[in-house]
């Protein structure tokens, strides 16, 4: 049994080495590509078309042996026992070597590449079987049953055909996760199959000409694996181009998110606090020749959460046309007139005294008690400064408290005033209900004079509004008759320009955050689909029109110097680690999958050794085939030169 083992592994050592290579590539594969394990689908798909066929194969060639074998009393069990051994060996062995693969390369992942292994071993033999089950005389015979033809293959065809125009009408809608990589395999199969039906056709309208060259052409094109594994290839090519392709386009995505995500040719992470790198760049570079001071903020994900601070007065001097051709392009030029515009924008208004002061009175035949509430945010945080007034009939009242959180200065959100007690929803519509006028003759907080501004009644629910007139004199409120009511002041005459991609949603009205997080009403400036820094998702606004004195940038908050390619060492110095857009971009890269491109090529890689491997496997017989047919036609007189063009034209058609 050894010796016939030994001497059937290298009379058929053709056929046992492809199938070795297509169980390796397979068992690997699945192993290796990591980034989503549908990418295994064009490998598994074109396997299927390789390791069956080797398994016919072997069983094609084994005819005479298993004749004998049967001759000899072997039936059933027995006579599969004693064929099993060949196919076993160039299983184990590709197996083994694509299971070594994967344990070296993703040692977590070698029982998928087990897996494989034995699925492939069972498909060989279930194969080469189902090939040798033929009647004792026609095995004993010289003539070999096609593999090729019958209803089998070409329902195989169709199927092919059918699950390709599946998958490229399902090719935009939600459906399995290996779909997308298996809908251009199959498609390359598809055009394969195609292929070789128009190759059986110009052979038989070939054999149909005058001329022995082309008669002989014919012929062969015509038969019945003239064309074997030509699907395998044209699907594996068509993989490989689109891997190609992908992978080009990720390069150049690569770049691009690189360029923008650093946003100059040279970075430094700047070693000090957030809130000194503006002065520490202005110090380091009094002219602003080389360097720019820059402040990214991504506490989350969210686009409208992802701002960038740029020192935009000498961004057109350090990044200039860097971002020329990629996708910020556009952003990178709005940043010019983002500078213009933060400049010439008027700062709102901040409260820098210590006291909010009133001057109240109301319409009341009675005593009242009052209530003045403002609502203020400042560096030191919001707060309501809130002044409780008694106010006699006909009398008007001036009082005052100290300002709350408003130290380092404070900004006017909004005003409520209430008067007498609260009334519930069941006695809104009593008489007693009905407030009396509270008259606002003054209304000063810290240094601010309130009543220069306008105000509107804006109640936090349903209940009925309250009723608000301004003259000459102040503000006439007359609250709701919950007892109070809110008034806002217009502050969009203090917006802060700034510019945003498409992908924010401000879920209201647009905000300018500045150091402390301090809301300020946002003017989008541009709309554009990238910017320096944020990429695609977020905003960029002015660094030194948003900081203020006090205020802190946060932990969330990166602090960049940006820099020329030609900045001298010493002008770095002391700012920090100079950084490449390559270190810069690494994890943004990492984060989005784009490793999956290599992963496809690697696939196609391997998917076009299947197709190689799927043309290579019937050429010892179509070789033989060959030689006996040479032969016959020299005998009869066949001039060689005839049959070397017949080759030639053969070739050139395939």
């Amino acid at each position: 049994m050894r010796t016939r083992l030994l001497a059937g592994l290298w009379h058929r050592r053709g056929t046992h080495l492809t199938l070795a290579a297509a169980i390796c590539v397979v068992a690997a594969g699945a192993a290796l590509v990591t980034a989503d394990g549908g990418l295994v689908a064009p490998l598994l798909i074109l396997a299927a078309g390789v390791v069956p066929a080797a398994g016919q194969s072997l069983g094609g060639r084994r005819r005479h042996e298993a004749a004998l074998l049967r001759l000899r009393g072997r039936r059933g069990w027995s006579l599969a026992a004693a064929l099993v051994a060949e196919p076993l060996v160039p299983v184990l062995a590709g197996g083994g070597a694509g299971v070594a693969v994967a344990w070296s390369a993703a040692p977590d992942r070698w029982p998928y590449a087990l897996a494989v292994v034995a699925g492939a071993g069972a498909v060989v033999l279930v194969a080469m079987l189902v090939a040798l089950r033929e009647p004792l005389p026609a095995q004993l015979g010289g003539r070999r049953r096609s593999l090729g033809d019958g209803q089998a293959s070409r329902f195989v065809g169709v199927l092919v055909v059918v699950a390709a125009v599946v998958a490229v009408l399902r090719r935009g809608s939600d459906g399995p996760g290996w779909l997308p990589y298996a809908g251009p395999t199959l498609v390359g199969l598809a055009v394969g199959v195609l292929a070789v039906g128009l190759l059986r056709v110009v052979g038989r309208w070939l054999a149909e000409r005058a001329d022995l060259v082309p008669v002989l052409t014919g012929r062969r094109l015509a038969g019945p694996r003239a064309a074997d594994g030509l699907p395998l290839l044209v699907a594996a090519g068509v993989l490989l181009a689109l891997a190609c392709n992908t992978l080009f386009a990720v390069q150049d995505w690569e770049e691009d998110t690189r360029a923008v995500t650093a946003g100059a040719p040279l970075v430094v992470r700047y070693a000090g606090d957030p809130d000194g790198v503006l002065e520490a760049t202005r110090e380091a570079d009094p002219d602003g020749r080389w360097l720019m001071a820059a402040v990214r903020v991504f506490p989350d994900d969210r686009p409208v959460s992802r701002r960038a601070y740029l020192d935009t007065a000498r961004y057109e001097r350090v990044v200039g046309d860097a971002l020329d051709g990629t996708p910020a392009e556009q952003g990178s030029a709005a940043v010019l007139d983002l500078h213009e515009a933060a400049t010439t924008a008027e700062r709102e208004p901040v409260a820098t005294g210590k006291f909010l002061t009133a001057s109240v009175s109301t319409d009341s035949p009675r005593a009242e008690f009052a209530l003045v509430s403002v609502a203020t945010d400042g560096v030191e945080g919001g707060a309501r400064q809130e002044l409780f007034v008694h106010l006699p009939p006909g009398t008007t009242t001036t009082t005052y408290v100290p300002l709350a959180r408003c130290d380092l200065g404070c900004r006017v959100l909004g005003l409520e005033v209430a008067v007498g007690r609260p009334c519930g929803d069941s006695t809104w519509a009593r008489r007693r209900c009905r407030r009396p006028v509270v008259h606002l003759t003054r209304l000063n907080v810290g240094g601010l004079d309130l009543l220069d501004r306008e105000w509107v009644v804006s109640e936090p629910d349903d209940r009925p509004p309250g009723e608000l007139t301004a003259d000459d004199e102040g503000l006439d409120v007359r609250p709701s008759v919950a007892g109070n009511s809110v008034l806002t002041t217009e502050r969009g005459g203090w917006s802060a320009p700034l510019l945003a991609t498409p992908s924010v949603d401000w879920g209201g009205e647009p905000e300018a955050p500045t150091t402390s997080n301090l809301p300020r009403p946002g003017r989008v400036l541009a709309t554009v689909p990238a910017l320096p820094l944020v990429g695609s998702g977020g905003t960029v606004l002015d660094l030194p029109t948003s900081t203020f004195d006090g205020g802190s940038f946060g932990a969330s908050a990166e602090p960049w110097v940006l820099a020329r390619p030609d900045t001298p060492d010493e002008v770095l110095a002391g700012l920090g680690t100079p950084a490449t857009p390559r270190e810069i971009s690494a994890a943004v890269i990492e984060d989005s999958g784009s490793g999956l491109a290599r992963d496809l090529l690697l696939v196609a890689l391997g998917a076009l050794l299947l197709g190689v491997l799927g043309v290579a496997l019937p050429a010892p017989r179509l070789r033989a085939e060959r030689t006996g047919e040479h032969a016959a036609l020299r005998v009869v007189g066949v001039d060689p030169r005839v049959l070397q063009r017949s080759a030639r034209l053969q070739t050139c058609i395939l």
